[in-house]
């Protein structure tokens, strides 16, 4: 974590010369990392109960596993991101929209 404080995660949108849309991210990004931390483990207990096959009938081919792995991916990247710098994590432009987020 930093000495200045937390990081945080702040995010801007333009749309074709309008203005920007900013959005930060209200919860700072270790507290994030934990609530994930503790949502990863109701799934793994939820992976106890339920088939790893999804049904081939079923509507929807999201698993409950596939989800554990997702969350799990998404706590490698905020602790990735909980670094003592900040940066731009994606800066892209086009000719109609403009995507900023940065880590601060």
């Amino acid at each position: 974590m930093s000495i200045r404080g937390f990081h945080a995660l702040w995010i801007r949108l333009q749309i074709e010369d309008r203005r920007f849309i900013r959005i930060p991210f209200p919860i700072p990004i270790y507290i994030f990392e934990e609530l994930l931390d503790c949502f990863l483990d109701i799934l793994v207990i939820a992976c106890i109960f339920v088939p790893k096959a999804p049904q081939p009938n079923a509507t929807s081919r999201i698993s409950v596993h596939l989800v554990k792995e997702l969350v799990a991916d998404v706590i490698t990247l905020l602790g990735s991101l909980n670094i003592d710098e900040g940066y731009d994590l994606i800066d892209v432009a086009t000719d109609k929209a403009k995507v900023l987020i940065r880590v601060r």
